[in-house]
């Protein structure tokens, strides 16, 4: 194919995100950046999002990008009649499936209309995966498996299809870590299928995500996430309780909230529960601290982390998958166990080593510029388009 020529790309949103969703949670400028830029390269995409004539309204942030709102053409609120509806949805959209060269998903979530559509219409297919949901299933779940077998076991064979089916028909793959890759190739048996596979890192605006030359607030640690089991945030808690003078900031939104609230009154720690702020205001929160600290038990590919180490924040990790890949531990991060001794002793070391500290901020910094910036990543999907087209 002539490097010139424009490639068209339909991009299913995850099942049941819109760009309302995106612009209320102050993502959609991060989200989108990616596409403009790869617009540059003649790459035009259409956006099928799981919104209604709201998500119109943003075409203007948009520009060139087309928006298909799906619930505009789903008359039902029933959320299962919404899924069965969306089923239908390559026939009611022929013409708009057909007229592109790809289709791309955002998450495995949102997959089932693009495979129907790849086989209706004899389209390129790329799964693009920013977590990989069977693999973050098997972590999240074991201790449910326990409680409830039978709801543990449809979960368990409704994904596993789901991925099953997407993966083997799909003509290249996007997964965010090499141990994901490791991880689909082995469960589903990939090695001999001819798909493209590529691991690339979630994309940072570096020149947003920067160091800034802001004074620190002393002796404070920031974390930044899902106020949920995941991230390990009851040890992280427990880890403040013999830290004398250390403050704990937490952003995020979560149903562990109210629960956390007691605990820390429990413990008598300081801790401030902070407002949620939109994507572009975080670097500023972010150069403001000494240390940020993800305590999570397990990981995809974490931006939260990755947007830290960009400004040159000095980042403690749980030695986790989805960490472990990203922090080489006292190099461009610090790791540390999931207990709270061990979390504990991380943020005592890191804090009283300067030169540590310094040495691993500007090293972070130097890791997402070589692998994780916008312009990396949107030359590395540029190219992977080119591929797949070319067979």
């Amino acid at each position: 194919m002539d490097v010139l020529t424009t490639v068209n790309i339909l991009l299913t949103f995850t099942y049941g995100v819109s760009l309302e969703q995106w612009y209320n949670l102050g993502i959609i400028f991060r989200e989108i950046e990616l596409y403009k830029r790869l617009f540059r390269k003649n790459v035009n995409f259409t956006f099928l999002t799981y919104g209604d004539h709201k998500d119109l309204g943003y075409s203007k942030l948009l520009g060139k990008i087309k928006i298909i709102p799906v619930l505009n053409y789903i008359k039902s609120k029933d959320g299962k009649v919404q899924f069965l509806k969306s089923l239908f949805l390559p026939f009611k959209l022929k013409e708009r499936f057909m007229e592109v060269d790809i289709i791309k998903t955002n998450q495995m979530d949102g997959s089932l209309i693009a495979c129907i559509a790849k086989l209706l219409f004899r389209k390129k297919l790329i799964i693009r995966c920013g977590f990989e949901k069977f693999r973050f299933f098997l972590f999240k779940e074991k201790e449910k498996k326990k409680k409830n077998y039978f709801k543990y076991l449809l979960k368990y064979i409704w994904i596993y299809f789901l991925e099953l089916i997407s993966y083997k028909i799909a003509d290249g793959i996007i997964l965010t870590s090499k141990l994901d890759i490791d991880f689909i190739i082995n469960k589903f048996n990939l090695e001999k299928k001819r798909i493209l596979i590529r691991h690339f890192y979630n994309y940072i605006d570096v020149d947003l995500f920067k160091p800034l030359n802001l004074e620190k607030k002393e002796k404070h640690v920031l974390f930044i996430g899902r106020l949920n089991e995941q991230k390990n945030l009851f040890n992280l808690l427990q880890a403040f309780k013999k830290l004398d003078g250390f403050t704990l900031d937490l952003i995020g939104e979560g149903h562990l909230k109210e629960k956390l609230k007691e605990k820390s009154e429990e413990y008598r720690i300081k801790i401030n529960f902070l407002e949620r702020f939109p994507n572009n205001k975080i670097p500023e929160i972010l150069n403001q601290y000494q240390i940020f600290i993800l305590p999570s038990h397990f990981e995809g590919n974490p931006k939260v982390l990755l947007e830290a180490m960009s400004c040159g924040i000095p980042c403690i990790g749980t030695d986790v998958y989805g960490i472990n890949n990203i922090i080489i531990h006292k190099k461009n991060g610090y790791l540390c166990k999931t207990n709270a001794k061990s979390i504990r002793n991380a943020i005592l070391s890191l804090y009283n080593q300067r030169d540590l500290r310094e040495n691993i901020g500007k090293n972070a910094r130097n890791f997402i510029l070589e692998n994780c910036s916008l312009e990396t990543i949107a030359n590395k999907e540029y190219k992977f388009y080119r591929e797949i087209l070319n067979g």
